[in-house]
């Protein structure tokens, strides 16, 4: 079945290549086609008595109105031998069944696995030299040779009607599904099948629709055309809050997808809904965290066949959320965080162990009732918070503290690439006091613990020249706040610890990590505009610690991290 795939590319080539070949003596000999002058395709195939049950379901549908017009099709309608009364009856009902349940007949199973696998757009001709791929009107690729229609035997060809070409087959055509819709059809994927689908929405497209004329300033159009738009249907990188997991709807590629059972499902909704609790003052709160809650299962679990090459997948499969190499340090923090990509996948204990594989028209559907994805390898993250970043500074007490500056560090000079992106800020007092900053904690997660860490820099890092009164280590204390269950804010700072002092400490002389404490909040600021938690730095100098330069007042910051607490 991987024909499907291997003769796209020649698909917009067809109609040139088969002009070619009409010049040649075998087109002569073979090409005869039959024409029924001033008939439709669909009056050529109501009088033909071999065609009555596909005929049936054609009227049902409301499809011969559009078989009767002036737009051109080439259908291959399979005889009575291959399709029959019974079966035309079965899909008659579940037409009018779906139809009656609201089912748009874009997504209506006899339309779409049916009628329209069997219904191409314009009009495609065969002789003994054809060898072509074809779209078809549900855009499957089907190939066609002289003889055969997909892997169906031709029975008659080449039919000229008046808007197009009539076939007839001795086999119904299959319809083969993608990934996207295996998911709906298998009972097994109920729960993953109703959230992906309750994205599907239809919108009117206006560049593949027929414009008519102009109405009150307005265009009219002879046939208005919607296309599916699905938000979790695409390719998206990296952290931020975007639902894209990529196309597996899409025929135009081929992707592998790992799949929750509707038993691993439950147990994961359950486990990582109290992680996208937010408080009671977010807009569509309920919404959000429903919708974040599933895409965390789902997002990185899409495999593009084109990069996961099968020599490649012997050492890691990388997802379509996966981050190159290159982007991690602007995306995560650290070219060292690689989410969404896994070592050894077929190794015991990979991800695409213990799946259960169903092959798909652009790919396959790996089904697992044991669930080997971790969510420290996804959604469950390290943040990783630049000190010079803009984007989590919030403020500083103008009252002590002068404006932030920022700082590089050089090529030349020893600390020169030990320091995140070799750029940190500076917080400097206003005269003899004790300066002091507030940055955001965006993307928190609710309910689980994170180790909080602060980078602090020496002063050399950033001028190896800097006067010894400042090459002294730094003193400061810190403190979180967050937002409570009901919106306020946590009114008391919560000071965080060095054992029994309230104080940090660092070591001038490097690059100093410094751990300030396991923090947990109540509510989650995943995708909000402003975050919710807030950490507070300060010097914490006495007035002889001041005279007497024990410590500097200065803090250089290069980076918060917080980080998913691990069990020892």
């Amino acid at each position: 079945m991987r024909i499907y795939h291997n003769f796209r590319n020649m698909l917009g080539i067809t109609v040139a290549a088969l002009a070619l070949v009409a010049c040649t003596d075998e087109w002569n000999d073979h090409y005869s086609p039959t024409v029924s002058a001033g008939q439709s395709i669909w009056q050529t195939i109501q009088q033909n008595s071999e065609l009555s049950n596909f005929a049936r379901v054609v009227q049902a549908t409301g499809y011969d109105a559009s078989l009767a017009s002036s737009q051109m099709f080439t259908v291959f309608a399979p005889t009575n031998s291959a399709f029959s009364s019974a079966e035309a009856d079965n899909l008659i009902a579940v037409y009018q069944q779906e139809k009656a349940r609201g089912v748009k007949d874009k997504e209506n199973s006899t339309i779409k696995e049916f009628l329209q696998n069997h219904i191409a757009l314009y009009n495609y001709s065969v002789s003994s030299l054809s060898n072509d791929s074809i779209t078809m009107m549900n855009g499957k690729y089907m190939v066609l040779t002289n003889d055969r229609f997909g892997n169906r035997p031709i029975a008659s060809r080449n039919q000229q009607t008046s808007n197009g070409v009539l076939f007839t087959i001795g086999e119904k055509a299959d319809y083969f599904r993608n990934v996207f819709e295996w998911i709906r059809y298998d009972k097994d994927l109920d729960s993953l099948a109703n959230f992906l689908y309750s994205y599907n929405q239809y919108e009117f497209d206006p560049t593949e629709s027929v414009p008519g004329g102009i109405e009150d300033g307005k265009t009219v159009y002879l046939d208005s055309v919607t296309v599916l738009r699905n938000e979790l249907l695409y390719d998206y990188a990296g952290r931020g809050t975007s639902l894209g997991i990529g196309r597996i709807n899409s025929e135009d590629s081929t992707y592998w997808m790992v799949v929750p059972t509707n038993q691993v499902w439950d147990r994961l909704v359950a486990e990582y809904t109290p992680y996208y609790n937010y408080d009671n003052t977010v807009d569509k709160r309920d919404s959000m965290q429903w919708a974040n809650t599933r895409t965390a299962i789902i997002r990185g679990t899409v495999f593009s066949r084109t990069k996961n090459t099968d020599e490649s997948l012997r050492d890691s499969a990388v997802s379509v959320n996966a981050v190159d190499y290159l982007y991690r340090q602007s995306t995560f923090g650290s070219s060292d965080l690689a989410y969404y990509q896994y070592d050894k996948p077929f190794d015991q204990g990979g991800i695409f162990t213990g799946t259960v594989n169903t092959d798909c028209s652009n790919g396959m559907v790996m089904k697992a009732n044991d669930w080997k994805i971790d969510k420290r390898q996804t959604f469950y993250q390290t943040i990783i918070n630049e000190g010079e970043s803009r984007d989590v500074f919030k403020e500083v007490n103008e009252n002590n503290t002068a404006t932030p500056s920022y700082r590089s560090v050089e090529s030349s000079n020893p600390f020169y690439n030990k320091v995140s992106r070799n750029r940190f800020a500076v917080i400097s007092p206003l005269g003899a006091t004790n300066p002091e900053v507030v940055y955001y904690l965006p993307e928190l997660l609710s309910n689980i613990d994170y180790d909080l860490y602060v980078v602090m820099v020496p002063a050399v890092a950033g001028d190896t020249l800097v006067a010894e009164t400042q090459r002294r280590p730094c003193k400061f204390r810190c403190s979180y706040k967050f937002h409570e269950q009901d919106g306020k804010e946590r009114s008391d700072s919560i000071v965080l610890m060095n054992g029994e002092q309230s104080y940090f400490t660092t070591n001038p002389e490097v690059v100093d990590t410094v751990f300030l404490g396991t923090i947990r909040v109540p509510t989650c600021s995943v995708g909000l505009v402003e975050p919710q938690a807030t950490l507070r730095l300060a010097s914490n100098l006495s007035n002889r610690e001041r005279r007497d330069n024990i410590y500097t007042q200065i803090l250089r910051i290069d980076c918060i991290i917080v980080k998913p607490h691990e069990e020892k």
